[in-house]
């Protein structure tokens, strides 16, 4: 009995030692369960995406962006949102005519709703001036234009004159009004903050800028705060009332006494009917370079401007129209369309077939213009609007002072509505093309809405470009600096 008992309590005892090794090698298999292990995935998943947070914009548009320096210049580029584009991301073809010469006859069609260009490189508005390429002259192969210029052009602008007007300071008139190019601050290394500056670009200096070409008023643009005013020749194209020395000395001094430059409106690409050159005889005795009105702009007229008698109206003579606004005094000239052999290809087929190259026949006229302007005047200053697409070429690059661009972020859509992002970069690629070179960029944007105007500053002060905000209507009549003072 006794021998039974011991051999059942041997036969529990490894039963007992087999269950406990079971066990043992069931629990060692089995993963183990960490609250710690899953939770960190999931907070590092959640915070990765958070948005970024983004400083909101001011309900109220600044100042600084109509007059005097920007106040966001210097931010980080993270603080500044680029417009986003509406539709779709590439550079849309349509865009809408922007504002127009001086004259009360010359401007859009009133009937008519703003039409485009097709332009893909050029993200500038339908305007009196745009720039094509390189090369040719008349249809000799030769440019009316003197060719015994020295190429390397003078940058700076000339200094002050006399200023009239109650309540200024008064200042000694100046005899020379285009004196040599004076040194300015060093470049800047940044790729972002102030305009890249380069000694003797007298522009460089500037920080605000105001666009007016009619209805003129002398008094309200000499009490402006811009460093630089571009405005017409004369207050309705024709000689009789052509801006005099007297005024362009009140223009030249802003009212704290600092010196302004002053820029004329140059249009080379059309024939304007309100312009003091204009022959009558032409609307039914077409000379061989005049071509058909712009369907947008009334009395403005394509030419082929790479023929030797525009050119001569435009330049090299007593009387055309570069030599009077150099004889007059201004201090520089604002070259507008610019961008006409893209109207000529897509609107005078047959004379662009005539060219081999109408991007080069532009380029060699801008800068076959400047070096006659410079060594008529040293130190006279040549802006080129719009056709930033010309800039690609060295040679047009380094003849012009500064490149204005219309419309970068806004309106080639239509009136305020955010440019695709696809066509600022395209802008945006010429431009600071540009800037690297030390010329500075220009930009006027026609708004009235404050969130979208201080969305513009901020844009324009992170890339380095001086921005003027004009009236939404885009027809130029009026400085809009009022409003926006302290």
């Amino acid at each position: 009995m006794t021998t039974w008992t011991n051999l059942l309590w041997i036969a529990a005892i490894l039963l007992l030692l087999v269950l406990a090794w079971w066990l043992w090698r069931t629990w060692s298999a089995a993963p183990p369960s960490s609250p710690e292990i899953t939770a960190a995935p999931m907070e590092t998943r959640a915070e990765a995406t958070k948005p970024m947070r983004r400083p909101p914009l001011p309900s109220t548009p600044p100042p600084p962006a109509l007059a005097g320096a920007n106040p966001h210049a210097g931010r980080s580029p993270g603080e500044i949102p680029m417009p986003s584009g509406t539709g779709s991301e590439q550079p849309s073809k349509p865009r809408s005519p922007s504002a127009r010469p001086p004259a009360a006859q010359a401007g859009p069609r009133a009937a008519e709703a703003p039409t485009t260009t097709n332009n893909v490189n050029s993200t500038s508005p339908r305007r009196p001036g745009v720039t094509p390429p390189p090369a040719a002259a008349g249809a000799n192969g030769q440019s009316p234009i003197p060719r015994d210029v020295a190429r390397k052009p003078s940058s700076a602008a000339p200094p002050p004159a006399a200023a009239g007007g109650a309540a200024r300071p008064a200042a000694a008139p100046e005899r020379n009004p285009h004196p040599a190019s004076t040194p300015t601050a060093a470049p800047s290394t940044s790729t972002r903050g102030p305009v890249t500056r380069k000694t003797g670009n007298i522009l460089a200096n500037a920080t605000s800028w105001g666009y007016q070409l009619q209805k003129f008023d002398l008094a309200h643009a000499a009490a402006a705060p811009f460093d630089l005013l571009v405005v017409d020749y004369s207050r309705d194209g024709s000689d009789e009332t052509a801006l005099r020395a007297n005024d362009l000395d009140r223009l030249k001094q802003k009212p704290n006494g600092e010196r302004r430059r002053v820029l004329a409106y140059l249009s080379i690409g059309e024939a304007e009917s309100y312009r003091y050159y204009w022959d009558p005889s032409w609307k039914t005795a077409k000379p061989d370079w005049l071509l058909s009105e712009n369907p947008d702009w009334d009395e403005n007229f394509a030419v082929c401007f790479w023929d030797p008698g525009w050119q001569r109206l435009m330049c090299g003579t007593a009387q055309s129209y570069l030599d009077k606004i150099i004889a007059a005094g201004f201090d520089g000239v604002y070259l507008d369309k610019c961008d006409v052999f893209e109207d000529l290809e897509d609107r005078e087929k047959k004379a662009a077939k005539t060219r081999p190259d109408l991007e080069g026949d532009m380029v060699r006229f801008v800068v076959d213009l400047t070096r006659h302007a410079k060594s008529k005047a040293p130190g006279f200053l040549v802006v080129m609007q719009n056709a930033e697409n010309l800039l690609e070429h060295e040679a047009l690059r380094m003849s012009i002072d500064a490149v204005a661009k219309e419309e970068l972020l806004y309106g080639l859509n239509g009136p305020q509505r955010k440019n695709a992002k696809a066509e600022v970069a395209e802008a945006r690629k010429f431009l600071d093309l540009a800037k690297s070179a030390g010329k500075p960029v220009f930009v006027v944007e026609y708004l009235d809405d404050p969130a979208k105007i201080a969305e513009a500053a901020r844009y324009t002060a992170d890339a380095g470009y001086v921005l003027y905000i004009a009236p939404k209507d885009r027809e130029l009549d009026r400085l809009n600096y009022e409003t926006f003072e302290a």
